[in-house]
């Protein structure tokens, strides 16, 4: 059985991007399509992964506080609003606000956005909530890494095909 590269592997690879001065405006532009697509893709598992891991975190301090899980219900709308977030910064505009529903996420650690955890709060152990944040810290940090790398890739695309449509303009 050939297995076949993942997406933002063969993006991430030196040689998406191997001769792009001799590649067409359209040709970029569907790279950069590309390359836009998977970022939303990664940006949006990436929120998924940091809501639960700011959800996990504020079960952890309640446990800790002796708190209810009618405080923990209560403060969700906190809890979960981006104001504390530092990356914003790095956020760019989106052509896209979330990623295809088709897309499979089976690729290890993103079955932590999706499992039945949440459901199951109230009755995981101290231990179980520890090592599922520190696995949705993994998946996050390796997301954030991921992502970096695809905004080189977009910035290297964008600035060819600004280059390419200078040189048609004054050409």
């Amino acid at each position: 059985m050939t297995e076949h590269p993942r997406r933002i592997d063969r993006v991430l690879a030196e040689s998406f991007l191997a001769g792009i001065a001799e590649l067409s405006v359209d040709e970029l532009h569907a790279m950069e399509r590309e390359a836009l697509e998977i970022e939303t893709e990664i940006s949006y598992v990436r929120r998924l992964a940091q809501g639960r891991i700011d959800i996990l975190e504020a079960e952890r301090d309640r446990r800790a506080a002796g708190g209810s899980l009618g405080d923990l219900i209560a403060a969700l709308p906190t809890i979960l609003a981006d104001e504390g977030r530092s990356d914003q910064a790095g956020t760019r505009a989106q052509p896209l606000l979330a990623p295809s529903g088709t897309i499979e996420w089976n690729r290890g650690l993103e079955r932590l956005v999706s499992d039945a955890t949440l459901v199951n709060l109230p009755t995981i152990s101290d231990a179980e909530l520890q090592a599922t944040l520190s696995q949705l810290r993994e998946l996050e940090k390796d997301l954030s890494t991921r992502r970096r790398a695809l905004h080189g890739v977009i910035d290297s695309l964008t600035h060819a095909i600004a280059e390419r449509l200078a040189a048609n303009t004054t050409g």
